[in-house]
């Protein structure tokens, strides 16, 4: 594969999650648009839509909501962060499923408003984002970023002992007891 073939690729890679970030936050709101106008024509289904658009900005918005909360919580055994796991699991494929299914009671029902293949077409689409998203290769890159690293992990040079003062283990175990 050419450099230009491979960073080409790269660049497509790099640009899909913002995408995705996009058009899901988009499709949130057009479909909760379309859940008030299912209900505003006496449809049942148009409070189910407002909850599906609600579900789909949320699951949209895990990663905003994700950056709050590490930077407001500090301790990393929170029971609040252990809840937010679960909801960090929904990812990629698995929002390929959900947004499926909501795209299907879409296009089954109602079926005489035509917003409602709209949103159900746009959530194909955000389903198929996450499908290609899921799909993303690792890149690993071909030159080692350190590269006279040695195999040593001590960050400094060992220092020699002062001449004349030789301590025993005894007296080290009691210095650090203190």
């Amino acid at each position: 594969m050419s450099k230009y073939q491979y960073t080409r690729c790269e660049c497509f890679w790099e640009y899909l999650v913002p995408l995705t970030r996009v058009w899901g936050v988009f499709t949130a709101v057009v479909t909760g648009g379309v859940g008030v106008d299912v209900a505003f024509h006496h449809h049942v289904m148009g409070v189910y839509v407002m909850i599906a658009a609600v579900i789909v900005f949320l699951l949209e918005i895990t990663w905003a909501i994700t950056l709050f909360i590490q930077v407001c919580l500090r301790n990393e055994n929170s029971p609040l962060l252990a809840c937010w796991e679960v909801v960090l699991w929904v990812d990629k494929w698995r929002k390929t499923i959900i947004y499926t299914g909501f795209s299907v009671a879409l296009f089954i029902r109602p079926h005489r408003l035509w917003l409602s293949t709209v949103a159900g077409a746009m959530l194909v689409t955000l389903a198929f984002l996450y499908l290609v998203h899921s799909f993303r290769p690792k890149y690993h890159s071909k030159e080692p970023l350190l590269d006279n690293r040695e195999d040593s992990y001590d960050r400094f040079e060992e220092a020699d002992e002062p001449a004349g003062r030789e301590e025993s283990i005894i007296e080290q175990d009691v210095i650090l007891e203190m």
